[in-house]
């Protein structure tokens, strides 16, 4: 008899487990019922790479994670385009700094590097540590390096 009473109870807890468990598991964290929280988690910005010999190519409704960054995002849109990137990783607060994109490489005797811009102004961090939001649009050109060394 002891043993069916031992049977029943744990079986019982175990009903209540599975019960309480599927009402945790179906109840949405945030109190918005039925909004899907992996659309949440994304974020939709635009590129256009202007290679400074006349060709631009620009790219559209780029959707990334929404902790993404610049550089993310440039590794995502050439890597589905087939572009070259290369690139060094310095660590730290400099970041990468993006050595090529396509068949344009930064040449130290002509100075002309990659550059980029967010939303028409001038980044002032490295490609890796800028966080992008919804809307930004993103700009690398190919061009002069406009400071002076």
């Amino acid at each position: 008899m002891k043993l069916i009473a031992k049977i029943i109870v744990v079986i019982a807890v175990f009903f209540a487990g599975f019960f309480v468990g599927q009402y945790e598991a179906l109840s949405p964290s945030d109190g918005n019922v039925g909004t899907n929280q992996a659309i949440n988690q994304q974020l939709t910005v635009s590129l256009m790479l202007d290679f400074g010999n006349g060709t631009i190519k620009s790219f559209t409704d780029v959707v990334l994670p929404q902790d993404a960054t610049v550089f993310d995002m440039l590794k995502k849109v050439t890597a589905e385009n087939n572009l070259n990137l290369q690139y060094k990783d310095y660590g730290g607060d400099l970041g990468v700094l993006v050595q090529s994109i396509g068949d344009q490489a930064g040449d130290v005797k002509t100075n002309t590097f990659w550059e980029y811009w967010v939303n028409d102004k001038h980044a002032d961090i490295g490609a890796s540590g800028y966080k992008l939001k919804t809307g930004d649009v993103v700009e690398w050109k190919y061009l002069k390096n406009t400071f002076e060394q």
